[in-house]
Protein backbone atom coordinates (compact mmCIF):
# COMPACT_ATOMS: atom_id res chain seq x y z
CA UNK A 1 0.00 0.00 0.00
CA UNK A 2 2.89 2.25 0.76
CA UNK A 3 4.93 1.77 -2.27
CA UNK A 4 1.30 2.38 -4.45
CA UNK A 5 0.58 5.46 -2.22
CA UNK A 6 -3.21 3.73 -1.04
CA UNK A 7 -4.70 4.42 1.86
CA UNK A 8 -7.52 2.10 2.16
CA UNK A 9 -8.10 -1.19 0.28
CA UNK A 10 -10.51 -3.60 0.63
CA UNK A 11 -11.61 -7.44 -1.47
CA UNK A 12 -14.94 -7.98 -2.30
CA UNK A 13 -16.61 -11.50 -2.98
CA UNK A 14 -17.85 -12.34 -5.72
CA UNK A 15 -20.94 -12.97 -3.77
CA UNK A 16 -23.83 -10.98 -2.31
CA UNK A 17 -24.41 -13.48 0.41
CA UNK A 18 -20.52 -13.64 1.55
CA UNK A 19 -20.64 -9.96 1.63
CA UNK A 20 -23.79 -9.65 3.95
CA UNK A 21 -21.87 -12.55 5.87
CA UNK A 22 -19.29 -10.01 6.15
CA UNK A 23 -16.82 -11.58 3.95
CA UNK A 24 -14.36 -9.26 3.12
CA UNK A 25 -11.05 -8.20 4.21
CA UNK A 26 -9.97 -4.45 4.80
CA UNK A 27 -7.09 -3.08 5.81
CA UNK A 28 -6.31 0.78 6.02
CA UNK A 29 -3.06 2.55 6.57
CA UNK A 30 -2.20 4.19 9.89
CA UNK A 31 -3.33 7.69 9.94
CA UNK A 32 -6.04 6.12 7.84
CA UNK A 33 -9.10 5.03 9.71
CA UNK A 34 -10.69 1.34 9.05
CA UNK A 35 -13.77 0.81 7.37
CA UNK A 36 -16.54 1.06 10.15
CA UNK A 37 -19.46 -0.71 8.51
CA UNK A 38 -21.58 1.24 10.77
CA UNK A 39 -21.13 4.13 8.80
CA UNK A 40 -22.23 2.38 5.37
CA UNK A 41 -25.90 0.92 6.91
CA UNK A 42 -27.76 3.95 5.21
CA UNK A 43 -26.21 3.16 1.61
CA UNK A 44 -27.54 0.90 -1.13
CA UNK A 45 -25.15 -1.70 -1.33
CA UNK A 46 -26.44 -3.18 -4.12
CA UNK A 47 -25.37 -0.33 -6.78
CA UNK A 48 -22.11 -0.69 -5.74
CA UNK A 49 -21.58 -4.67 -5.57
CA UNK A 50 -23.17 -3.88 -9.42
CA UNK A 51 -19.64 -1.97 -9.97
CA UNK A 52 -17.82 -4.51 -8.49
CA UNK A 53 -18.76 -7.01 -11.54
CA UNK A 54 -18.00 -4.69 -14.41
CA UNK A 55 -16.44 -5.65 -17.51
CA UNK A 56 -14.48 -3.33 -17.61
CA UNK A 57 -10.31 -3.53 -16.77
CA UNK A 58 -11.10 -0.85 -13.75
CA UNK A 59 -13.68 1.80 -13.16
CA UNK A 60 -11.79 4.88 -11.41
CA UNK A 61 -13.92 7.86 -9.06
CA UNK A 62 -12.04 11.49 -9.13
CA UNK A 63 -12.82 13.63 -5.85
CA UNK A 64 -15.55 15.29 -8.11
CA UNK A 65 -17.31 12.40 -9.45
CA UNK A 66 -17.00 11.24 -6.19
CA UNK A 67 -18.95 13.86 -4.54
CA UNK A 68 -21.70 13.92 -6.99
CA UNK A 69 -22.26 10.28 -7.87
CA UNK A 70 -25.58 9.09 -6.71
CA UNK A 71 -23.97 5.94 -5.33
CA UNK A 72 -24.43 6.40 -1.90
CA UNK A 73 -21.10 3.93 -0.66
CA UNK A 74 -19.20 5.95 -3.05
CA UNK A 75 -20.76 9.06 -1.75
CA UNK A 76 -19.94 8.32 1.97
CA UNK A 77 -16.53 7.76 1.09
CA UNK A 78 -16.16 11.57 -0.08
CA UNK A 79 -17.51 12.38 2.99
CA UNK A 80 -15.00 10.19 5.22
CA UNK A 81 -11.94 12.42 3.28
CA UNK A 82 -11.63 9.86 0.28
CA UNK A 83 -10.66 11.66 -2.59
CA UNK A 84 -10.12 8.99 -5.63
CA UNK A 85 -11.63 5.60 -5.61
CA UNK A 86 -10.61 2.63 -7.92
CA UNK A 87 -12.63 -0.64 -8.30
CA UNK A 88 -10.83 -3.61 -9.84
CA UNK A 89 -12.41 -6.60 -10.82
CA UNK A 90 -10.25 -9.80 -10.28
CA UNK A 91 -10.64 -13.16 -12.11
CA UNK A 92 -9.18 -16.65 -12.19
CA UNK A 93 -8.77 -18.74 -15.49
CA UNK A 94 -11.81 -16.52 -17.18
CA UNK A 95 -13.50 -16.71 -13.76
CA UNK A 96 -15.39 -13.82 -11.87
CA UNK A 97 -13.18 -14.37 -8.29
CA UNK A 98 -14.22 -10.52 -6.72
CA UNK A 99 -12.91 -7.35 -6.50
CA UNK A 100 -10.30 -5.35 -5.29
CA UNK A 101 -11.09 -1.61 -4.25
CA UNK A 102 -9.23 1.12 -2.88
CA UNK A 103 -9.20 5.10 -1.94
CA UNK A 104 -6.84 7.07 -1.55
CA UNK A 105 -7.44 10.10 0.85
CA UNK A 106 -6.03 13.65 0.86
CA UNK A 107 -6.78 17.14 -1.46
CA UNK A 108 -3.64 15.85 -3.33
CA UNK A 109 -4.87 12.67 -4.12
CA UNK A 110 -4.12 10.99 -7.71
CA UNK A 111 -4.85 7.96 -9.28
CA UNK A 112 -2.85 5.20 -10.06
CA UNK A 113 -1.17 4.92 -13.76
CA UNK A 114 -2.39 2.62 -16.11
CA UNK A 115 0.93 0.75 -15.37
CA UNK A 116 0.82 0.70 -11.60
CA UNK A 117 -2.87 -0.35 -11.93
CA UNK A 118 -1.43 -3.23 -13.51
CA UNK A 119 0.92 -3.72 -11.71
CA UNK A 120 -1.57 -3.74 -8.39
CA UNK A 121 -4.00 -6.32 -10.34
CA UNK A 122 -0.98 -8.70 -11.05
CA UNK A 123 -0.01 -9.01 -7.37
CA UNK A 124 -3.73 -9.67 -6.67
CA UNK A 125 -3.82 -12.56 -9.17
CA UNK A 126 -0.68 -13.92 -7.74
CA UNK A 127 -1.63 -13.36 -3.94
CA UNK A 128 -5.35 -15.24 -5.96
CA UNK A 129 -3.59 -17.87 -7.52
CA UNK A 130 -1.46 -19.11 -4.45
CA UNK A 131 -4.43 -18.74 -1.63
CA UNK A 132 -6.36 -21.33 -4.30
CA UNK A 133 -3.08 -23.14 -4.11
CA UNK A 134 -3.53 -23.71 -0.50
CA UNK A 135 -7.29 -24.47 -0.61
CA UNK A 136 -6.35 -27.50 -2.67
CA UNK A 137 -3.82 -28.81 -1.03
CA UNK A 138 -6.21 -28.61 2.34
CA UNK A 139 -9.00 -30.26 0.43
CA UNK A 140 -6.42 -32.84 -0.42
CA UNK A 141 -4.87 -33.21 2.87
CA UNK A 142 -8.61 -33.36 4.11
CA UNK A 143 -9.37 -35.78 1.63
CA UNK A 144 -6.35 -38.17 2.27
CA UNK A 145 -6.86 -37.91 5.80
CA UNK A 146 -10.93 -39.42 5.46
CA UNK A 147 -9.51 -42.19 3.52
CA UNK A 148 -6.85 -43.04 5.79
CA UNK A 149 -9.15 -43.11 8.38
CA UNK A 150 -11.97 -45.17 6.89
CA UNK A 151 -9.55 -47.57 6.13
CA UNK A 152 -8.90 -47.72 9.60
CA UNK A 153 -12.41 -48.17 10.71
CA UNK A 154 -13.20 -50.79 7.76
CA UNK A 155 -10.37 -53.18 9.64
CA UNK A 156 -12.94 -52.91 12.94
CA UNK A 157 -15.73 -54.89 11.02
CA UNK A 158 -16.42 -58.55 10.46
CA UNK A 159 -16.18 -60.69 7.06
CA UNK A 160 -19.96 -61.12 7.87
CA UNK A 161 -20.02 -57.27 8.56
CA UNK A 162 -18.67 -56.21 5.18
CA UNK A 163 -20.71 -58.60 3.16
CA UNK A 164 -24.23 -57.57 4.72
CA UNK A 165 -22.31 -53.56 4.11
CA UNK A 166 -21.49 -54.32 0.37
CA UNK A 167 -25.52 -55.65 -0.17
CA UNK A 168 -26.68 -52.90 1.06
CA UNK A 169 -25.15 -50.45 -0.36
CA UNK A 170 -26.08 -52.52 -3.56
CA UNK A 171 -29.38 -51.19 -2.81
CA UNK A 172 -30.63 -54.67 -1.65
CA UNK A 173 -33.27 -54.31 1.73
CA UNK A 174 -32.47 -55.72 4.72
CA UNK A 175 -35.06 -58.79 3.66
CA UNK A 176 -32.83 -59.54 0.28
CA UNK A 177 -29.70 -59.66 1.76
CA UNK A 178 -31.15 -61.81 4.78
CA UNK A 179 -32.49 -64.11 1.74
CA UNK A 180 -28.71 -63.84 -0.06
CA UNK A 181 -27.10 -64.68 3.13
CA UNK A 182 -29.11 -66.97 4.40
CA UNK A 183 -29.60 -65.10 7.34
CA UNK A 184 -32.65 -63.50 9.42
CA UNK A 185 -34.07 -60.14 8.85
CA UNK A 186 -33.36 -59.24 12.63
CA UNK A 187 -30.03 -60.87 12.42
CA UNK A 188 -29.22 -58.21 9.07
CA UNK A 189 -30.85 -55.28 11.08
CA UNK A 190 -28.46 -56.22 14.21
CA UNK A 191 -25.58 -56.10 12.29
CA UNK A 192 -26.41 -52.81 10.68
CA UNK A 193 -26.88 -51.04 14.02
CA UNK A 194 -23.97 -52.91 15.44
CA UNK A 195 -21.65 -51.28 12.16
CA UNK A 196 -23.50 -47.44 13.13
CA UNK A 197 -21.95 -48.16 16.74
CA UNK A 198 -18.44 -49.15 15.36
CA UNK A 199 -17.91 -46.93 12.85
CA UNK A 200 -19.57 -43.72 14.88
CA UNK A 201 -22.28 -42.47 12.63
CA UNK A 202 -25.20 -41.73 13.03
CA UNK A 203 -27.79 -42.56 9.91
CA UNK A 204 -27.99 -45.43 7.07
CA UNK A 205 -27.43 -42.45 4.68
CA UNK A 206 -23.88 -41.69 6.36
CA UNK A 207 -23.27 -46.17 6.55
CA UNK A 208 -23.63 -46.20 2.63
CA UNK A 209 -21.43 -43.12 1.85
CA UNK A 210 -18.69 -44.71 4.12
CA UNK A 211 -19.81 -48.20 1.83
CA UNK A 212 -19.38 -46.29 -1.20
CA UNK A 213 -16.01 -44.41 -0.72
CA UNK A 214 -14.42 -47.64 0.49
CA UNK A 215 -15.32 -49.43 -3.17
CA UNK A 216 -17.87 -51.74 -1.23
CA UNK A 217 -20.47 -51.15 -4.03
CA UNK A 218 -18.95 -52.76 -6.67
CA UNK A 219 -20.49 -56.20 -7.24
CA UNK A 220 -17.87 -58.74 -6.58
CA UNK A 221 -16.71 -61.09 -9.44
CA UNK A 222 -17.36 -64.77 -9.42
CA UNK A 223 -14.32 -66.97 -8.77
Amino acid sequence: MLWFQIDRLTLFPNSLVLFEEGRTVSVSRSHIPPVEKQDFLHCTHIDYLKLLRTTQPHISFSAMQMKQSQNSVINTLYLEGGRHHTILPLQMFGQRWGALAFTIFGNTAKGLSEQNLSRLKLLCEIWLSHWQHLMLARNLQQDANSMHSDSDKLLLLSKRQVSVLRLLCQGLSAKECAEQLHLSHRTIESHKYRMLDKLNLESHNELIQFALRNGLGLQEMPV
